[in-house]
């Protein structure tokens, strides 16, 4: 079997507003216009002040994410369970931004993997803010112990 895809990965963004900051909409347009991750389902989920949510799903958000000329590889692919879970934490006034992301870089490595009969017997994910503050720590370390 040689696979389609790569690792997919499922990121909600929460923001305070009830629409979904420019700058992160231009940066899903540059990650995924620079080949690096190929998105393949979106949607907007967000609860206005008066507790109403509201689940826009790709079809339905249209130009109010401003992903624009984005095309999405396998729409639908956000199942009703995940924007369920997913709505339960959302706050009146606040919406969050759910996206469904191949790693493409990574389909030469799976497809190797898997014509070689490779079993994957650990894949972790390290959240950013974890891995920026082990290597603060570790800088901070380091210039102690050289001055």
């Amino acid at each position: 079997m040689d696979p389609s895809f790569g690792p997919v990965e499922l990121v909600a963004l929460a923001f305070d507003t009830p629409l979904i900051p420019p700058p992160v909409t231009r940066a899903v347009r540059d990650v995924t216009g620079s080949g690096a991750v190929t998105l393949l389902d979106l949607a907007v989920v967000r609860r206005g002040d008066d507790g109403e949510l509201v689940v826009l799903e790709a079809e339905d958000v249209g130009d109010e994410a401003e992903v624009v000329g984005v095309e999405l590889a396998a729409p639908g692919l956000t199942g009703e369970e995940d924007l369920q879970e997913i709505a339960a934490a959302v706050d009146p006034g606040t919406s969050v931004l759910v996206l469904a992301i191949e790693h493409t870089w990574s389909r030469q490595l799976v497809s190797a993997a898997v014509t070689a009969d490779a079993d994957v017997i650990l894949h972790e994910r390290v959240p950013a803010v974890i891995v920026n503050e082990i290597v603060a720590q570790a800088d901070e370390t380091s210039a102690g112990t050289q001055g």
